[in-house]
Formats: structure tokens, sequence, C-alpha cells
């Protein structure tokens, strides 16, 4: 089979479909017309699906000969960042853009699909492609997989794949082992007593609460933690008061935790909370916390899955480059590589010679020539997979 004459006979296909989806950003839980327009994608190339699947996801099978299946995903939502590209197809969306690629990688789960589907006959296994939505908040993955996206059939396999602006088209980048951490966000209502700024001793300020605690939290990664065991501690948010003269009677915290282990993120979590127990209590106020209500685990990479794509990332003549650590960024294509054996690696997406703007940045534009590099490494690897499977049985 000429894969490559294929991918290049469905190019122009993929590059509408990414400029669509780049002009018309969705936020996450809210992509109505993006699941609408895949699905009318798939029902043209008479490709099956089961649609609506925890919200606004989307599983399609294509059917090949023998047993076995591997899933492909592709998350769907956007960003809530106003775009500055200045490019034709730029957001219709104010304030909603595409600023983490993931129009790239419907684009691309599309376009590999439709090479798929024309040589499935060829195919000693099935594939599943997997559209998912919410990534960028509630873990749209775990919620999928709650309602069965990995079976029916049964899969056996995972890729996925994210673009990086930091490597140029034409390249990957791999990781062992843990890849991205585990992460758990959370809220946090202090609670003291408002008065007059004039009058501090008359109530209990929650401005200053927060601030001591959020010196003190600090301490979790230097302090109470192993200098080789990374651990993050930020607090993004911090929201309290109406005027200068004025002592509020609430603050509100938003942070992250991010460790390498789940056992890590469930350590640093309580003491987040003894500490906020203690601050409070010296002051005489109180806090209230809200959580995650599923943390994201370590996305670990599968050795066998990441060989497989190694060496077809090699065959195809693509720059592999090795992740040196951890990455403290989270995704929840974690709670696949949970399930089952799988890989997810990152496809380069700048221009030769381009110094492109970073992910989640009102300026970020991939290289439209990785819509073709990601189907190239997608259908090697989907293949090679399929012929380990076939020669296990």
């Amino acid at each position: 089979m000429d894969l490559t004459n294929m991918i290049e006979n469905t190019y122009a296909e993929v590059v509408e479909i990414y400029r669509h989806l780049h002009r018309h950003p969705e936020l996450s839980e809210q992509e109505i017309e993006t699941a609408n327009y895949i699905c009318r994608t798939l029902d043209a190339h008479n490709i099956p699906y089961q649609r609506d699947i925890a919200g606004h996801g989307i599983a399609a099978l294509i059917e090949g000969n023998g047993s076995g299946c591997i899933g492909i995903r592709a998350d769907i939502d956007a960003l809530a960042i106003t775009e500055t590209t200045g490019v034709p197809y730029a957001s219709v969306n104010p304030g909603v853009m595409h600023a983490c690629g993931h129009d790239m990688h419907i684009a691309i789960l599309l376009g590999t699909g439709m090479v798929l589907n024309e040589i499935k006959d060829q195919l000693t296994g099935s594939v599943k492609l997997i559209f998912q939505p919410a990534e960028e908040t509630t873990g749209g993955a775990h919620q999928m997989i709650e309602a069965g996206v990995l079976q029916q059939p049964a899969v056996s396999a995972m890729i996925g794949l994210h673009v990086d602006p930091a490597f140029e088209t034409g390249s990957i980048v791999l990781r062992r082992g843990v890849m991205n951490a585990a992460v758990n966000d959370f809220t946090m209502e202090i609670k003291g007593k408002q008065c007059h700024g004039a009058q501090p001793e008359r109530g209990i300020d929650p401005i200053v609460v927060a601030a001591d605690m959020i010196m003190t939290l600090q301490t979790i990664a230097t302090r109470f933690t192993a200098a080789t065991n990374p651990v993050v501690v930020s607090i993004g948010s911090i929201q309290g008061g109406t005027g200068c003269n004025i002592i509020p009677g609430e603050v509100i915290m938003q942070g992250t935790l991010r460790a390498v282990s789940n056992e890590t993120l469930d350590s640093i979590k309580n003491r987040v909370e003894q500490i906020a127990a203690g601050t409070t209590a010296t002051y005489g106020a109180s806090a209230q916390f809200e959580w995650m209500e599923t943390p994201f685990p370590p996305l670990i990479n599968d050795d066998g899955v990441i060989d497989i794509v190694e060496k077809a990332a090699d065959d195809i003549g693509f720059a592999v480059h090795h992740m040196p650590e951890t990455s403290m960024g989270a995704d929840d294509f974690a709670f696949f590589t949970e399930a089952v054996p799988g890989a997810y690696f990152n496809l380069g997406c700048a221009p030769k010679g381009a110094t492109l703007s970073p992910l989640h940045n009102g300026n970020f534009i991939g290289d439209e020539k990785a819509l073709c590099a990601g189907m190239e490494i997608e259908l090697q690897t989907v293949l090679a997979l399929m012929e380990k499977n076939s020669k296990r049985i």
C-alpha cells in the first residue's frame, strides 16, 4: 500500500478541516458544533461512529480483518484565549481559540481515519478513533472510559499525540516511563470577618491569612518533599475585597498540585490541608476546599508501545528526540495509559528554521505540513501494532 500517496491525496481536505476547526473553536464541555462537524466528516467518508459519549465525545470504528483493536485519541476542546495570529482562518468566536493545537489533532485523526478506511480490507485488526471532549478541564478521557469507550471491541493499545511548536515538522518527542505529572487542582475559600480597614482588630483579615498561607505552602516542595521527588504547588488565582478601606469577609484562592506519582500527590494534598487548617486556626479564620472530582494520574508510557512508535518514526525518516525529564504539565490521556498499554508523544509543528509562539498563547499557529506528518506517524504506528498483535496470536 502506498501510504505516502494516500496521505497526499487527503491533504487538501485535511487542511480544510483544520482551518474550519480553527475558525470555530469551542470551550470544554461546549463542543457541540465541533462534534457535529466531526460527525459530518465521518458520514462523508462512510465511517460508522457513536456520538454523545460522556458529553460531546465520539468514537468511530474502522473494522478490519482479524481480532484486536487499536485506539487513537484526539482532544477537541479549545481555550478561553483571544487569538492574535491574524491568519485568514482566525477564530470567529470572541475570546476562544485553539491555542493548544487540538484543531490539528482532530484534523490529523480524521485524515488518519480516511486512509485507514480506504485500506480496511487489508488491516489485520480494527481501529477506534476517539474524539475526546473536555481535556482542558474535567478530564473527558476518564468520563469516556467510564462510559465504555475502550470496549466493544476491547481496545488493546492506545496512542495519542500533541503538537509541539518547540520542534520542527518531521520530528517527534518521546519519553519512556512517566511523561507527564499527576495533577489535583483546588479552590479554597478562606472565611474571615469583615470590618473597617481602619479597625482591623475588630475583624479577621482573610487577606493576611491567604498571604501567610501562600508562603507556607511553598515549603511543601522545599522542606516536606525530597529534592529528588519533584512536586509543584502553585496558586494561580486570588480574589477578595471590594475597597481599599474594607477588610473582606472571605478570600477565594485557586491552585494546582503536581507530582510524578499518585502517592506523592495524595501526600502533598494532605499537607496542603494541614497547612490551611493550622494557618487559619492561628488567625481565627477557617478554610473550605473543593478538589478536582477526579485527579489526573501520572501519564506513564508503555515501553513496548513507545518502542513501536520510535521504530515507526525511524522507518519514515523522522527525527526522534527524547525528553530528558518528566514534564510537570498534565494531560488526561493518562487515564488511557492507566487503562491499557499506550504511548503519548509530541509532534513537531514548527516550519524549518522558524520560531513559533508557545502553546496557550494567542499567537500560536502550527505548520500545516505537520498535519501530514501526524497522519504518517499515526498510520505507521497503528500498522506496526497490528503486525505485533497478529504475530502474538
